[in-house]
C-alpha cells in the first residue's frame, strides 16, 4: 500500500498520507500549489488530534500554564499514531488506529478506537463557471474502548494553512472569542455582528475559540495569488463546513479554566502561529465527546471545499456557502 494516496476530486486533487492520516495537499484550479501548509518533513495538511489539549498534550495543567511551548508534548499514539488503511477506491480511502490517553488533570485513562475517512463529494451546486472547486468530506469515528469513569476524549480537526490571508467564521450574533494564548492585538481579530475575521499571517501568536451555540457551523480562509495572465485577480477560498449541537459535551478550553471544567468548551478555533513551529495558521474545529460510562461513540466530520478562481467570482461564491461578505484584514 502507498504511502500517500493520491484520490482525484473535480479540478483538483487530494493527497492523503497514511503516515497521521493527514489529509496532506489539495491542488486545484491550475496552480500548481498546494492551498494547505506541509512542512519539510511531511507534517502539516489536515489531521485527526484528540481534544481537550489540556488533558493530553501538557505534563500537567501547571505546565501548561507555565510554559506552553517549551512543555508541548503530542502523544505519539493519536500523531503519528499506528494507523493502518482500510478500504481505498478512487473516490475513498478509510484509515484506523488505536490509541489509549491519560489526562494529566485527574489521571483518568481512555482507550479508543479511531477511524478516519476521507470521501470525495461533488461540488456545491450554483457556482460561477470559472470558479474551479476541490470537494472532500472526513468521517470521524471514536469508539470507547476502555477507562475510568467519565474520562473525555474528543475529535479534532486541524487543518494548517499557508499565509497571508484572512479566516471568516460567521457567528449567530455580535460574539468575543476566547483567547487561548498570547493577546489578540489590535490586528488580528475583528468581531462583527455576523462574523469573527481572523488574520493569519504568521506574525503574532494567538488562537481563538468560539462556542457551539455562537458558531453557524461553516468557516472560510480567502487568499490572494496575484494576477493571472490577462491581469486579473486570482483567489483562493477554503470552506469548511461541520455540525454544531450546543449542550452536548465540547471539552476543550483555554488553560486558565478550572482544572475539573469537562463542559462549556469551544466547537470552532482558529490559530496564528508566529514562526514558533513554522509559517502557518489553522482552521479547526472540535466534535462533542464520547464519555467513559456516557456516551461511548460518536461519529462526526466536515465538508471542505477548496475554491480557486476570478477573486471576484471567489468571493461571491463564498458570500453564498458562508452567507456573509468575504474581506481581507490587516
Amino acid at each position: 500500500m502507498p504511502e500517500i494516496i493520491e484520490l482525484a476530486a473535480g479540478d483538483g486533487t487530494v493527497k492523503v498520507a497514511q503516515r497521521g492520516a493527514r489529509v496532506l495537499a489539495c491542488e486545484a484550479g491550475g496552480l500548481r500549489e498546494n492551498l494547505f501548509y506541509e512542512d519539510a518533513s511531511g507534517g502539516g495538511g489536515d489531521r485527526l488530534w484528540i481534544a481537550p489539549e489540556v488533558a493530553y498534550y501538557w505534563p500537567s495543567l501547571e505546565d501548561a500554564r507555565r510554559d506552553p511551548v517549551g512543555t508541548a508534548e503530542t502523544p505519539a499514539t493519536v500523531d503519528p499514531g499506528g494507523y493502518e488503511v482500510g478500504d481505498v477506491s478512487e473516490r475513498f480511502v478509510s484509515l484506523h488506529n488505536v490509541c489509549s490517553l491519560v489526562d494529566s488533570r485527574d489521571d483518568k485513562a481512555i482507550g479508543l478506537e479511531i477511524a478516519r475517512a476521507v470521501s470525495v463529494i461533488d461540488r456545491p451546486d450554483g457556482l460561477p463557471d470559472e470558479v474551479k472547486c476541490v470537494s472532500f468530506a472526513l468521517t470521524h469515528d471514536l469508539v470507547v474502548t476502555g477507562g475510568d469513569e467519565g474520562a473525555v476524549a474528543a475529535a479534532w480537526s486541524i487543518l494548517q494553512v499557508p499565509p497571508t490571508g484572512t479566516l471568516t467564521c460567521p457567528t449567530t450574533r455580535l460574539v468575543e472569542p476566547r483567547s487561548y494564548y498570547d493577546p489578540f492585538g489590535d490586528r488580528h481579530v475583528v468581531g462583527e455582528d455576523d462574523a469573527v475575521r481572523f488574520l493569519i499571517d504568521a506574525g503574532r501568536r494567538v488562537k481563538m475559540g468560539i462556542r457551539p451555540e455562537h458558531t453557524t457551523g461553516r468557516m472560510g480562509y480567502l487568499r490572494d495569488h496575484g494576477q493571472n495572465s490577462g491581469g486579473g485577480g486570482v483567489s483562493s477560498l477554503i470552506v469548511r463546513v461541520f455540525g454544531v449541537a450546543p449542550g452536548e459535551p465540547y471539552v476543550d478550553m483555554p488553560r486558565d479554566h478550572p482544572a475539573d471544567q469537562r463542559r462549556g468548551g469551544d466547537a470552532l478555533q482558529a490559530y496564528n502561529d508566529d514562526l514558533t513551529y513554522g509559517p502557518f495558521g489553522e482552521m479547526e474545529f472540535v466534535s462533542p465527546a464520547v464519555v467513559v460510562g456516557e456516551v461511548e461513540r460518536r461519529t462526526t466530520g466536515c465538508v471542505t471545499h477548496v475554491l480557486v478562481g476570478p477573486s471576484e467570482s471567489v468571493r461571491e461564491a463564498g458570500r453564498a456557502l458562508l452567507g456573509v461578505e468575504l474581506r481581507l484584514i490587516g
